[in-house]
């Protein structure tokens, strides 16, 4: 357990990274919303507390290229490294949640900034009870990160030309199964589901990828060179 927090402990030195520059691109978000929705002047449900999701995807992709090396080089265990990477976000994503869920509640209180801006509170994403919101918030940013994580993963145990193969396997896969659907003509069943998916369900969807994406990962970085 000592070396697992002790790869914390390394990741949370880079405060930056993790923690500093994605409140930072927020906020730059937040405030050009401000700017359009003080100009527009009508109810305004903006995307702009995607851009932290964004982020968490690109951190997931940077963060194996930029600390798997340099801990594996100084003795730490691949499943170390791994469980230590994991309860950092799993730490991050939860003090960033609680405070989205804290700036919804002021947004709220203040009647949407007093312009009708909806920034935190987006209809669908953060309908529903407070534990619940929570949950979907927080499913998302695990989801994001490690779906950069996995993609990272691949890079590291394959190269680049592996990674290259994985995306046209993957396109490939994707075009094969939509024909599939549109010749048994189970395209519009498929939309009506997605219509019909709950918040709820969805999170509890993306957490079961996220749920795969790490054991691929884990399985990668096990025999990844560093």
């Amino acid at each position: 357990m000592s070396r697992v927090a002790g790869i914390v402990k390394t990741h949370l030195t880079d405060l930056w990274s993790w923690a500093m520059m994605p409140w930072l691109i927020l906020g730059i978000s937040f405030t050009v919303n401000v700017i359009i929705g003080a100009s527009v002047g009508d109810k305004i449900e903006t995307g702009g507390l995607s851009s932290i999701y964004v982020y968490m995807l690109v951190l997931g992709v940077g963060s194996v290229g930029q600390t798997f090396p340099f801990l594996i080089g100084f003795g730490a265990r691949r499943k170390d490294y791994f469980l230590g990477t994991t309860a950092t976000i799993a730490l991050i994503g939860a003090g960033s949640v609680i405070l989205l869920l804290i700036l919804g509640y002021v947004e709220r209180q203040t009647g949407y900034w007093g312009i009708e801006l909806h920034f935190f509170n987006i209809s669908y994403v953060t309908d529903g009870p407070l534990i619940q919101k929570f949950w979907v918030l927080f499913s998302m940013m695990l989801h994001f990160f490690f779906v950069g994580f996995a993609i990272s993963s691949i890079y590291r145990k394959f190269g680049r030309d592996g990674l290259f193969f994985f995306f046209i396997a993957f396109g490939v896969a994707i075009t094969f199964a939509v024909y599939l659907l549109s010749v048994f003509d189970r395209l519009r069943a498929v939309f009506d589901w997605f219509v019909d998916l709950t918040v709820l369900g969805l999170a509890n969807g993306l957490f079961l990828l996220t749920l795969v994406y790490v054991g691929l990962s884990y399985l990668l970085l096990r025999k990844a060179s560093f």
